[in-house]
């Protein structure tokens, strides 16, 4: 409880005293009064008392305490110059002259005491000065941001082997190219921004362990900046898959042969007719067996057989993805449109849409060339090549597809059931994408449905953030006191309050931050100080443009309120002059009549 509410509280009780005695008095009076100057007496005594409280405890609005004019990064050097309020120096703002330099902004307002807004100068506060600059008035013009790197994010934890993107905007470099580059020097992937500086790069893990790829942007051959680009490449086990398939054909041959290069350890059951069973060693479908996939991919013919213990295991939590292998039958229609999937209109195959691809690639993928993963399998003639079509009947039920083609007919949708997640998938003879120059789509398409309905993997603890060396940031999470140790092996201990931690790295690099009970540490990388300057100069100018506006003037100095603070001890004065003069005055009485005689 502040002091403000509980001399407010001995205010309301005053007022309440004083009109209960006051009634009374009037009550016992020998004399009768007029009501109208009791009335006045009972008005003046809260109105008193609300211009006491207005007087001791004025409000920012009508005070009129000082401006201070605050420097952050990217403050001209001769802002000192410029005359106006008190310029205050923070650390980011580097050799100014001509002000006070002060460690934080709570210092500079303990040392300006009465200060009720501030303007600042540069890019704005660092996350450091946030919670000091939400009790005050803030003024900030936040000036155009220099071109560069204005944001930048990837994936933290990826799989050994397992492809990663890259995200992030560039500002006022339209002609610019963006290059991510693995730890080696190669050049993994290319591109350029869009019409508003977007960009996405892909890039491929390998070995376990952290690691840091490199963000080129160049622009007229020219390198504008470079970023280090942070990833945890985390071993552990390999997802396991099964597939059932009615039949034996080259969609499941191609299927298994992408799940094992993906990392997938996989089983096969393919049935031959007859009591005759294809793949690996034949297990039983039962809960006991289907607890130790963490996916399977199941085609209309082999529903059927399979169809309670799949349902059950799904239930507990094994993604399980269906796909037709041709135009469905009545019965798999009805319980896969049970299971919530939209199935409606003609039962027949459609083309399916795909994006163009050039002459080179399906020359080389036809015939292998220049490719040494492409198997010699694969060459055809020109008129032996198969086509890849969908099942017509799958329709939109308000909700975005998981995948669609070129032409936006869906091809996947999925649904949660219990603990796991059903998908369905359209699309038929998806094998065939590798013998027309669109593998990688292949991939793309699987490794989506798998990542989306698939049992979650654990991988290893990360701290998903941007941070530099220098400035101070927060570890949350934490019930306990942690060790953090940065990447020359310095060991520093961090205590949380209300679960989080402050820590201020030093140096930059991989750092490691281990909590006490707990046996795997987590991993967070720290960018050099003077890396990624647009990105930091971003960060600070959104969320100083979140603080509350001051009514500070350009030049730092204060606008004139219409209310100022003595106007309130002013008219407390004269109302209580007013209480005191009327309790005392015979005006408003006569004497009583019936006494008198």
């Amino acid at each position: 409880m502040t002091m403000e509410t509980i001399v407010n509280a001995i205010l309301c009780v005053a007022v309440l005293l004083a009109s209960v005695r006051l009634i009374l008095w009037h009550r016992a009076s020998p004399v009768s009064g007029i009501p109208f100057r009791l009335i006045l007496l009972l008005i003046l005594q809260p109105v008193c008392a609300f211009l006491l409280s207005c007087s001791l405890f004025p409000s920012a609005e009508t005070q009129s305490g000082r401006t201070l004019r605050v420097a952050t990064a990217g403050t001209p050097r001769l802002a000192g110059a410029a005359a106006g309020a008190p310029l205050i120096i923070l650390p980011e703002a580097g050799a100014i002259s001509g002000g006070e330099a002060v460690p934080d902004l709570a210092t500079a307002l303990r040392r300006h005491t009465g200060t009720n807004s501030i303007a600042l100068l540069g890019n704005g506060l660092p996350p450091r000065d946030l919670d000091a600059a939400r009790t005050i008035g803030v003024r900030f013009a936040p000036p155009s941001l220099p071109a560069g790197i204005s944001d930048l994010a990837a994936s933290s934890v990826v799989a050994p082997g397992a492809a990663f993107q890259v995200g992030g905007q560039l500002n006022g470099l339209p002609r610019a190219s963006v290059d991510l580059i693995d730890p080696a020097g190669r050049v993994t992937d290319t591109t350029r921004p869009d019409s508003e500086g977007r960009f996405t790069l892909t890039g491929t893990a390998r070995a376990a362990g952290t690691t840091a790829f490199t963000l080129r942007v160049q622009q007229d051959r020219r390198t504008v900046e470079q970023a280090d680009v942070p990833l945890i490449v985390a071993d552990y086990t390999p997802p396991r898959l099964l597939i059932l398939a009615g039949a034996p054909g080259p969609e499941v041959k191609y299927l298994r042969r992408w799940a094992t290069d993906a990392g997938y350890v996989v089983n096969s059951q393919i049935g031959a007719g007859g009591g005759i069973a294809l793949g690996d060693p034949a297990i039983a479908i039962n809960a006991a067996t289907l607890r130790q996939f963490d996916a399977a991919i199941v085609d209309d013919r082999s529903w059927a057989a399979a169809r309670g213990a799949l349902m059950a295991a799904a239930r507990d939590g094994l993604g399980l993805i269906l796909r037709a292998s041709g135009p469905l039958d009545a019965a798999t229609r009805t319980q896969w449109r049970s299971l919530g999937f939209p199935l409606s209109g003609q039962d027949a195959l459609a083309p399916l849409a795909l994006p163009k691809t050039d002459d080179t690639a399906i020359a080389s993928t036809r015939h292998g060339i220049g490719s040494v993963d492409s198997p010699v399998d694969i060459a055809s003639p020109d008129e032996l090549l198969p086509d890849v079509s969908r099942i017509a009947m799958m329709a939109t039920d308000g909700n975005a597809p998981l995948l669609q083609d070129a032409g936006g007919a869906p091809l996947a949708q999925w649904r949660a059931v219990g603990s796991g997640r059903i998908a369905l998938f359209a699309g038929v003879d998806s094998y065939a994408l590798t013998l027309t120059g669109h593998r990688a789509l292949h991939g793309d398409w699987w490794n989506a449905l798998l990542a989306t309905v698939g049992r979650p993997v654990a991988g290893a603890a990360a701290i998903a953030t941007t941070s530099w060396a220098g400035e101070r940031m927060a570890l949350c999470g934490l019930s306990a006191p942690a060790t953090v140790e940065d990447a020359g092996g310095r060991r520093t201990t961090v205590l949380p309050v209300q679960g989080c931690a402050a820590y201020w790295p030093v140096a930059s690099g991989w750092h490691q931050l281990s909590p006490k009970g707990e046996a795997r540490p987590q991993s967070f990388y720290v960018q050099p100080a003077d890396a990624l300057p647009v990105m930091r100069a971003a960060r600070d100018r959104d969320a100083t443009q979140m603080l509350r506006a001051s009514t500070a003037t350009a030049d730092g100095s204060p606008e004139r309120e219409s209310h100022k603070g003595w106007l309130f001890p002013l008219a407390w004065l004269v109302a209580t002059a007013l209480l005191w003069w009327l309790e005392r005055a015979r005006i408003g009485r006569r004497p009583d009549t019936q006494s008198a005689t």
